[in-house]
């Protein structure tokens, strides 16, 4: 586009030569004329001059480019609406950077919050496993009658935690002096927990 403007820009200098150079002719002819008209001068001056007549002088500095002068102001025109377009997807460009950056800066925020929450969650499980591994080695010291009657006394999440840190044999025998319906509860939990365990693994190893 610019090119093309430029071009047209040389084009108009180029004829405005070529009339100083049409002009530089019209002045030479003019000397060769005022040679004829010495010789004539006389008889002109005998004769009545009109002064009523007016005679036309054509500007050879008229202009003769109007279609090219039309079409550089179209061109300019255009490319006045181009750099507006531009300036414009410029700025859209820009918003769309400040936005990008502040959707990454918020994701690691996320993330740094969600470490911080993964490493307190396993803080407070492990606090959780110790306990119940206390508690598992108190159930299993006592008689498993004695025993079932205990854990028949506590909610079935606390029942089965500690159940799970027990020998399978000890928890096999405390679980039978256990009422069926609170057993069939606590095997439950217990199924639960561990796929429970097991996802969190998979998602810590992933």
């Amino acid at each position: 586009m610019k090119k093309l403007i430029i071009a047209c820009n040389i084009l108009i200098v180029f004829v405005f030569l070529i009339k100083l150079t049409a002009v530089g002719g019209i002045i030479k002819n003019s000397e060769a004329a005022n040679s004829l008209l010495t010789a004539d001068e006389t008889a002109m001056e005998d004769s009545p001059v009109r002064t009523d007549v007016a005679t036309p002088v054509k500007d050879v500095f008229e202009d003769t480019l109007p279609e090219e002068r039309k079409l550089l102001s179209s061109l300019m025109g255009r490319q006045k609406t181009l750099n507006d377009r531009e300036n414009l997807l410029q700025s859209e460009e820009r918003r769309l950077n400040l936005l990008r950056d502040e959707i990454l800066s918020k994701i690691n925020t996320l993330q740094e919050l969600e470490k911080r929450l993964t490493a307190l969650f396993e803080m407070v499980e492990e606090r959780d496993n110790r306990k119940y591994n206390s508690m598992a080695k108190i159930y299993e010291s006592v008689p498993p009658a004695r025993a079932g009657s205990m854990l028949e006394k506590l909610d079935i999440d606390t029942a089965a935690s500690i159940l799970m840190n027990m020998k399978s044999k000890k928890a096999g025998a405390i679980l039978g002096h256990v009422t069926p319906a609170k057993s069939v509860q606590i095997t439950k939990e217990i199924t639960t927990q561990v796929h429970r365990s097991a996802v969190q693994e998979s998602k810590l190893t992933e």
